[in-house]
């Protein structure tokens, strides 16, 4: 329920509402509530309970001000399980109310409208949005399942579609499965939830997150555009919506959206390593460096914070730490190839070339048995010097829809072929433009 109410209380733009990703950090903790509110610089805190009694829930809620620690309202509620959904919509306007929020018609009329929820579903749902929130190839597959089994019980659940979405993408660009496989699964899934849910953030945000890694860079950053416009305070929407924006060098106004992601979402591991690599490919590399860090001080599982962290610390000449960096996220990738293509370009970059060779003989062998991204191929021949190597592999890249032609505007490691006359027209091929 916690999820679905910052859902509902986000879409009001008066409102600036903590993400659960954050809210949920201080779960269980000891600190007064005007400790929590001065961390997180909000205003007021909205805290309850629910007790589950057979098919009745019994809600009780309150909204404290943060500077007194003073009730400003409190209320409870009695309702059947199913109807839980529409409780959220009243709480939510009755909270506008208190704190003299004037919401707009369209505002009032989402939080009246709520579907009947099924529990079961509903939990898988949030049980997949969790895993999947890990980011780790193993929580992209337990998310998935997860998704799965809320579209098992109830094939109507928009959300659930939603976040089998994200998984199905986030397998593509974790090298996890081949890419057009995945963005295929992905996009039918976004479709679905769009089409059960037209006003639903979450899926026009899965919707631009697969438009904007698949070549269609334009069509994503509309769908991305407008899921803000539907939910303010979603992170994520703000946080992909960054990603798109950089991938078609508009950094000042990409790194506006990141700081606002992380604005919404302070303690989120993803944000942070979203912000870090706002930060490199705007070739800012000390502060990707810092925002790498807080991520992974936030959640040291993460690979990609470890390999986007050594990323930078090689941009920057640290290659003792990017080295530390790489080996920490190969052991924790689960067997995926990016932190093996760092190494690789580590090698390149201090200047053992035929280390780097071995390596990407090695990856490109692989491909007969594995999925290896020849988006990664092709960057790691460019910061070799192989110019011809390096278009022929992304014009393989092209061929198979690798997610990776999204960043090929701005990636440093492809300076060295950014000269070349074919590279205009390949950008265009993509939808960079």
């Amino acid at each position: 329920m916690t999820e679905s109410l910052i859902s509902d209380l986000a879409r009001i733009k008066a409102l600036r509402i903590i993400s659960r990703t954050s809210v949920m950090a201080y779960k269980g903790v000891t600190k007064s509530l005007p400790e929590i509110a001065r961390e997180l610089n909000v205003d007021a805190v909205l805290e309850g309970s629910a007790l589950l009694v057979g098919s009745r829930v019994r809600v009780s809620v309150q909204l404290i001000s943060a500077r007194t620690d003073e009730t400003l309202w409190s209320e409870r509620y009695d309702r059947e399980l199913e109807d839980v959904l529409a409780l959220q919509g009243e709480l939510s306007a009755t909270v506008a109310r208190e704190i003299v929020i004037q919401l707009s018609p369209v505002e009032a009329t989402q939080l009246a409208n709520r579907n009947a929820v099924n529990p079961g579903a509903h939990l898988e749902y949030l049980k997949a949005r969790h895993s999947l929130g890990g980011g780790s190839p193993e929580a992209i597959e337990v998310g998935r399942r997860h998704a799965r089994r809320a579209l098992e019980i109830d094939p109507a659940f928009a959300l659930a579609w939603s976040a089998l979405a994200d998984c199905e993408i986030f397998r593509a660009i974790r090298g996890m499965a081949p890419p057009a496989e995945s963005a295929a699964e992905a996009t039918a899934a976004a479709k679905r939830a769009l089409e059960l849910d037209p006003s639903l953030a979450d899926a026009h945000v899965s919707m631009g997150f697969i438009l904007s890694h698949t070549g269609h860079l334009a069509d994503g950053l509309g769908a991305l555009q407008k899921a803000v416009e539907l939910n303010p305070g979603l992170a994520a929407a703000h946080n992909l919506l960054g990603r798109a924006l950089y991938s078609c060098e508009r950094h000042a106004e990409a790194l506006a959206a990141i700081d606002k992601s992380v604005n919404l979402d302070p303690l989120s591991m993803m944000m942070y390593t979203g912000a870090g690599d706002a930060y490199y490919f705007a070739r800012e590399y000390e502060k990707s460096v810092f925002h790498y860090r807080m991520s992974i001080e936030l959640d040291p599982r993460f690979d990609g914070a470890h390999t986007g962290l050594a990323r930078s610390l090689e941009a920057l000449g640290r290659f003792d730490g990017a080295r530390a960096e790489y080996e920490e996220g190969r052991r924790l990738s689960g067997g995926v190839a990016g932190p093996s293509f760092g190494l690789a370009h580590l090698a390149a970059a201090s200047g053992d070339e035929i280390e780097a060779r071995r390596i990407l003989a090695e990856l490109t062998d692989a491909r007969a048995k594995s999925v290896v991204s020849a988006w990664g191929i092709a960057v790691l021949h460019a910061s070799l010097g192989d110019v011809e190597e390096t278009y022929r592999w992304l014009e393989t890249a092209v061929e198979e829809k690798a997610s990776g032609l999204i960043l090929l505007r701005v990636h440093p490691r492809l300076d060295p072929i950014r000269n070349d006359a074919r590279y205009w027209p390949l950008v265009r091929k993509v939808g960079l433009q």
